[in-house]
């Protein structure tokens, strides 16, 4: 009795902490976290991984949200998957657009994927490091406002 009280009271307590986003508000949050990222009591790390995760994440929920809206797109499990290989085969651009905007979140998605569960770059002219996908945090930027301005402007 008393576990389920607390976890009542724990449960009240969390939702507080959730309210509505917008992807565009998860694309400024990382904006904001690489321009005061010297004012940040974090490693350069820590920090160049959120922002990858974030980049990401706001790429792949607006495009959920407007293929959802535009193209009666449906979420399905394994949909990290499914999403890029629907635009790439029913997007609503031509072949090469579509497999453009399919490359593009595909290697946003290997970083936030590598920023989240690779602990450790590999060593140099190791196998695993030629696999790696090395890029800037400008240039993922560059990628998901192209990917998104390409949707928006359609």
């Amino acid at each position: 009795m008393l576990l389920l009280l607390w976890m009542v009271i724990i449960m009240k307590n969390i939702e507080g902490d959730f309210e509505d986003i917008t992807p565009h508000e998860i694309f400024s949050f990382a904006y904001e976290l690489d321009e005061i990222r010297n004012d940040l009591n974090s490693t350069n790390s820590a920090v160049n991984r959120t922002i990858y995760v974030k980049i990401y994440y706001s790429v792949f929920l607006f495009l959920r949200e407007w293929l959802k809206e535009h193209m009666g797109y449906k979420s399905l499990k394994g949909e990290h998957t499914k999403l890029p290989n629907f635009i790439k085969n029913n997007g609503p651009f031509g072949y090469e657009k579509n497999k453009e905007i399919y490359r593009g979140l595909t290697l946003l998605k290997k970083l936030r994927h590598r920023a989240d569960y690779k602990l450790n770059v590999p060593k140099k002219y190791s196998l695993d490091y030629n696999k790696w996908e090395f890029t800037t945090i400008k240039s993922a930027f560059e990628i998901a406002e192209s990917i998104i301005k390409t949707f928006k402007e359609f």
